[in-house]
């Protein structure tokens, strides 16, 4: 047991409020903590106590930003979607862009996110947890899809008032898109592994999906007006 009186020894950690900082730097020290023990220990494994005891930080702490473990889990998927995904996708600079140019930058964003090891990782765990934890699923589908696809749809509103996208639902038009550009890499997280996910050249899976979202795969003469 170190002799507190030792000058030489290291204080001990303080539990209580996360350390000097804004705000949102004590909440993203919390969620900084809580990928690690989500990462190490899986969602059923986890605790509030354990993620409490990583960042250095009492349960009530955790309790007055998040309801529960659920609750602290969405807010780990939603800082990973904010740090790159919805800022790339609301900045004004997209509209600036030719379409096919604004539809790349954004599957490559997308893509980049699904390839990250702690998005893959946390994929993993809620696809493997949401038959026990419901309510951890749905959390995670309004955190990540609904919110990307609705960022997607209101660029796309944006394109048809210019005339430059015609599609008569631009919410199913969005829905679509991410489905071309997410699924084949939710397929190599589901069922193959990391080898399976880098020899897919996402580039050239990015443009093929673009390629087929804005031209579909009928002869022109065949194509609906």
């Amino acid at each position: 047991m170190p002799d507190l009186n030792d000058p030489s020894q290291p204080p001990p950690p303080r539990v209580g409020r996360p350390r000097r900082g804004t705000e949102s730097a004590r909440t993203a020290t919390l969620i900084e903590a809580a990928t690690r023990v989500f990462l190490r220990e899986g969602y059923g494994r986890s605790s509030i106590d354990k993620v409490a005891s990583e960042a250095g930080v009492s349960t009530r702490t955790i309790y007055e930003r998040f309801k529960n473990k659920a609750d602290l889990l969405n807010g780990v998927i939603s800082h990973l979607v904010d740090r790159d995904i919805t800022t790339v996708l609301a900045e004004s600079e997209l509209e600036s862009l030719e379409l096919r140019q604004a539809l790349t930058v954004i599957g490559e964003t997308i893509a980049a996110r699904v390839r990250d090891p702690d998005s893959a990782a946390l994929f993993r765990i809620v696809v493997t947890e949401a038959q026990r934890f419901p309510e951890l699923a749905d959390k995670m589908r309004l955190s990540t899809k609904v919110r990307v696809d609705d960022l997607v749809a209101r660029f796309f509103h944006g394109q048809i008032k210019r005339g430059t996208l015609v599609v008569d639902d631009a919410d199913a038009a969005a829905s679509m898109f991410m489905q071309l550009i997410v699924g084949e890499l939710h397929d190599c997280l589901l069922f193959g592994n990391a080898a399976a996910m880098a020899r897919l050249d996402c580039a050239t899976h990015v443009k093929r999906a673009v390629d087929l979202f804005l031209y579909g795969a009928a002869p022109r003469g065949n194509r609906p007006a």
